[in-house]
């Protein structure tokens, strides 16, 4: 394990002030990030604050120091596209400190209003972050509890063998099923993630208060699933007698169809719409009578009203974020934040008065406790505490 070393004060001060002239070298950038992700680093940084960097103030050349510049370039390594100065000094001092040992990388905070002042509220209490929990429950109702479960052989379903590997579970298949299929379904709970292998090969990764539906062995003609939640796919492309087989996953009334591709779908019944994003290959949206066909990097968003829209301006990055180990908000509102966070920390949220306005950008581990989660929301004016189960969220 390597030893974190506390700087002398002239190395921590000159290392910021290379900082707010722009003038860090890489070498000396990543000295700086080593250094403030030692909480022990904390009382050296705010005394080189308080006495050095009282007020905004100008470089040795003239030029004003944009301070949402320097917390921007410490936290996220490049300047947002769009500067929004917010935070004075202080904050952004206390906003690095807690972000880098938080793992954040937090961008800006928009909002349509004048930035509120801020009011501390220590939290009653806290949650751990998903972990690989789900129940299997087998074509006969009887149900298996994968996160208690030791690894190796389940049971078998028919001529299809069940396995078990940590937050995995497998179906293997010699030949596809023939006669009347037998289904099965895997569902986690809220604060529960669970990745799955069908027995065509096909990998299925299930996020927090998801399902999937499915036979155990797929017919020779076609594959067909039902999801509810949030699922990624990678489809294995498969043929038989020469003829490629197609894979069709559900959520409510709109279909998917695929032959091999890797592909999200977004179908909580709390969001407005359901998004499937393709990354590889091609799809084809169902609601009804309209279709549309994604190509990779396009999105489509099925409404209330059963109308499909494409998009283009996809951000992969928030798409993949939660198979990828991260919350990624793109210019979301609190109550999106929100209701992600109560599926991953299997947490209710409550509003005292109306939800606060704004706008965020934002990057931070999955692996996060909700408290760090909501300490960097209150730096950007989120008042709120935790009590047992329950998030309240207090309007100003």
């Amino acid at each position: 394990m390597t030893e974190k070393v506390i700087p002398a004060y002239d190395r921590l001060q000159y290392l910021l002030q290379q900082y707010t002239r722009k003038r860090c070298t890489p070498e000396e950038m990543q000295e700086l990030f080593r250094y403030l992700e030692n909480p022990a680093v904390r009382e050296l940084f705010n005394n080189i604050v308080d006495k050095d960097f009282e007020a905004p103030g100008v470089a040795e050349d003239g030029e004003e120091i944009d301070w949402e510049f320097m917390y921007n370039k410490i936290v996220l390594g490049e300047a947002p596209a769009k500067r929004i100065r917010i935070f004075n000094l202080l904050k952004i001092a206390a906003a690095v400190l807690i972000l880098v040992s938080a793992g954040w990388a937090w961008s800006h905070f928009a909002a349509r209003r004048a930035a509120p002042v801020l009011v501390h509220v220590q939290p009653q209490g806290d949650a751990l972050p998903a972990a690989n929990k789900a129940v299997l429950i087998l074509a006969d109702g009887n149900t298996v509890n994968l996160d208690s479960a030791g690894s190796g052989a389940i049971t078998r379903q028919g001529t299809v063998n069940l396995s078990k590997a940590p937050g995995h579970l497998s179906y293997a298949a010699a030949t596809n099923g023939s006669g009347n299929p037998i289904y099965n379904k895997v569902a986690t709970p809220r604060g529960g993630i669970f990745k799955l292998t069908l027995s065509d090969g096909t990998n299925v990764w299930l996020n927090s208060a998801s399902s999937i539906r499915f036979p155990v062995a797929f017919s020779d003609k076609e594959r067909t699933v039902e999801v509810t939640g949030e699922v990624y796919f990678e489809v294995a492309k498969q043929v038989v007698k020469g003829n490629p087989v197609p894979f069709f996953c559900k959520a409510g009334n709109m279909e998917v169809a695929v032959l091999g591709t890797h592909f999200n779908i977004n179908a909580y019944n709390n969001e407005t719409d359901i998004k499937t994003t393709l990354l590889e290959g091609a799809v084809k949206i169902k609601q009804g009578a309209n279709t549309k066909l994604l190509q990779p990097g396009q999105q489509s968003l099925v409404g209330k009203d059963g109308q499909i829209a494409l998009s283009d301006h996809v951000n992969m990055d928030e798409v993949m974020g939660w198979k990828n180990g991260y919350f990624v908000f793109e210019e979301a509102n609190i109550g999106q934040i929100m209701r992600e966070v109560e599926r991953w920390y299997n947490l209710d949220v409550e509003y005292d008065g109306p939800l606060p306005d704004g706008r965020y950008n934002g990057r931070i581990s999955r692996a996060t406790k909700v408290s760090q989660v909501m300490k960097v929301l209150e730096l950007s004016g989120i008042n709120f505490r935790i009590t047992g189960n329950k998030i309240i969220i207090k309007s100003r």
